[in-house]
């Protein structure tokens, strides 16, 4: 009943068909529970786009933030949304400027998690990969254009390997991101379940 709950309330475009089942095995007790903290996903970014051949501003220090997410004991996991917005200026040789401006925010995801050993493993229910709302506005010449977000194709295949540490009230996840962007780390700090109060999940 809680997964038919939860596919109804989404509205992420359906995934291709995909196995997504409670853990077989034990999952790590100390990851159960809620969590909020901080990604390295802003700093990374900016470094992304200092490192590229123009001459680069970036910001992008609400981007990723807050992270909150649940963990049952079930293994049954999901993500509550994170803004998206941060700002680039792309300067060219011609020193003409041309500004990305992002404004949006992540949506829930919803799926199984099998942390146990230092490992993270995850799948996603159908329709539960989550997305982007929002839009990207273009500045340049004195002309300016927005794009929406659009969420990712379903049936993506990349699948990210992800380590953590959990000790008390505080978990580190490390998500392996490929190039220019590299390793990702999330803070994590325990809190109350309350601190959630439209979470899909109910409890374990």
């Amino acid at each position: 009943m809680r997964t038919l709950t939860l596919l109804l309330a989404l509205t992420a475009t359906q995934a291709a068909a995909q196995t997504c089942t409670e853990p077989t095995g034990p999952i790590d007790p100390c990851t159960v529970g809620a969590w909020v903290g901080t990604s390295s996903i802003p700093e990374a970014m900016e470094a992304m786009m200092r490192a590229m051949p123009d001459n680069v501003r970036a910001t992008f220090e609400d981007l990723a933030s807050p992270v909150g997410m649940i963990i049952y004991e079930d293994g049954f996991f999901e993500t509550f949304p994170m803004t998206a917005e941060g700002i680039a200026d792309f300067e060219d040789n011609d020193g003409t400027v041309t500004t990305f401006e992002l404004t949006g925010q992540t949506t829930t995801t919803v799926g199984y998690a099998s942390p146990f050993g230092g490992t993270f493993d995850i799948c996603f229910l159908p329709g539960g990969a989550g997305g982007l709302n929002g839009q990207m506005t273009v500045t340049a010449a004195g002309n300016t254009g927005t794009i929406p977000l659009l969420p990712p194709p379903a049936g993506g295949g990349f699948n990210p390997v992800i380590t953590y540490t959990c000790s008390g009230d505080q978990m580190r996840q490390t998500v392996a991101l490929p190039e220019p962007l590299g390793a990702i780390t999330y803070d994590l700090n325990r809190v109350s379940t309350a601190s959630f109060p439209f979470a899909m999940g109910g409890a374990p």
